[in-house]
């Protein structure tokens, strides 16, 4: 899928970098938005003996970024139309180092829920824009593959975030500060490079009197909700996988976390095959596909369960690489549909949407699930939460077959 040329805004004689090079830099925006976001996943269980609490608070301390996440979008995504991509990366991504210096300098939990406030706000800015960023730098203008490029780097992040955060922490004598000054000085420089890549927004929009609230276009209402609704089931697999896998593990599976490296494993395993599986099956695509992925979630996550009667850390393994295949090839057709079908000049705003909702299924089922475990278990809640998690993958496949 082509759209043609995209309007570039008439600052661009100001950039230095190429389209391509630009396109490689907003790639990078992405990946290491995403694994900043979960640097802190190997390192709860470290943070939970330090200052004392449980999965609770855990799961709270997720809620509170995806809290701020939320609103944030809904307030700065639409100015991305207004002014520019280039300004919302540039400012998303300087205050994600500020997020990482308030964690690296923590003294207690409110540290920790600062760190979290500033970087919903950051990543609000950046995820507002950064695929339609990628987007309209893609070289060849295609649709498909933007949407690809920007699914994959999503998937890169989320699998280098944990992983790296533990092998950071593992590896050296400041596991709780290691990993946020690699963050810092990452973000520092493509920051800095950020400044000179070419701005993409509509050369017609023009700046409000006041910020517009996030909205999907009349016309493509009916075209977005099916992609929306499949985005958003496999988000909320994305949401147990990162709040409670580690703490599942642990608790139900008895599998001894003696170090951080060993709690990223699990969700860096699962996210790793999302992206593989966007990069082997990238030539099946459309609604037969879609459907397939989203019971592939379902199953998987169905086998997660299973694995805690059966007490094996090998089913549970093999239950998450069947729901990170399964997201992998949904997260990429639902982005390519919404970009094809957005219209140019509210570009960032249905993408802001569609983000938005995803994140919603995201936070708000696993923020009940964690304050639901304190009191039932994490065994009977993880049941609870494949049994939600299947009705909305048939929503979503009802949703999307009427698209």
């Amino acid at each position: 899928m082509s759209t043609g040329v995209t309007a570039f805004a008439p600052d661009t004689a100001t950039s230095t970098w190429s389209v391509r090079t630009s396109f490689g830099l907003v790639i990078a925006a992405q990946v290491l938005l995403f694994a900043g976001s979960n640097l802190p996943t190997p390192l709860f269980p470290i943070y939970e003996h330090r200052y004392g609490f449980g999965s609770g608070v855990v799961t709270l301390l997720f809620g509170v970024y995806v809290g701020v996440l939320i609103p944030a979008i809904a307030v700065l995504g639409p100015w991305t139309d207004r002014v520019g991509r280039r300004p919302m990366l540039v400012a998303g991504i300087a205050l994600t180092s500020v997020s990482s210096a308030a964690f690296a300098t923590a003294r207690g939990v409110g540290w920790l829920f600062a760190g979290e406030i500033i970087y919903g706000i950051g990543s609000a800015l950046v995820m507002s824009c950064v695929s339609v960023a990628i987007r309209e730098l893609h070289p060849r203008q295609h649709v498909a593959s933007a949407a690809l490029a920007a699914s994959v780097a999503m998937a890169a992040g989320l699998t280098l975030g944990p992983l790296v955060g533990g092998l950071l922490a593992s590896a050296t004598p400041w596991p709780t500060v290691s990993p946020y000054v690699v963050d810092i000085v990452l973000a520092s420089v493509l920051g800095a490079v950020l400044l000179r890549i070419p701005e993409t927004r509509p050369v017609s929009a023009t700046a409000p009197a006041r910020a517009p609230l996030i909205h999907v276009p009349a016309e493509i209402r009916r075209s977005f909700i099916g992609p929306a609704s499949a985005g958003a089931a496999s988000f909320m697999m994305v949401g147990w996988v990162f709040a409670l896998s580690p703490s599942y593990l642990h608790e139900v599976l008895g599998v001894r976390i003696a170090q951080p490296v060993v709690g990223g494993l699990f969700a860096a395993l699962v996210v790793f095959t999302s992206g593989a599986s966007q990069l082997l099956l990238r030539r099946f695509d459309g609604h037969g596909s879609t459907a397939l992925g989203l019971c592939a979630v379902a199953a998987g996550m169905g086998i997660v369960a299973a694995s805690g009667v059966v007490s094996s850390l090998t089913v549970a393994i093999v239950g998450g690489v069947i729901a990170g295949a399964g997201a992998g090839v949904v997260q990429r057709n639902a982005m390519a549909v919404v970009q094809h079908i957005a219209p140019l000049h509210t570009r960032g705003s249905v993408m802001s949407t569609y983000v938005l909702l995803c994140y919603v299924a995201l936070s708000v089922p696993v923020i009940v699930a964690g304050e639901a475990a304190d009191r039932f278990g994490l065994r009977v809640v993880t049941a609870w939460y494949v049994a939600g998690l299947a009705i909305v993958v048939g929503s979503a496949l009802v949703l999307s077959r009427r698209r």
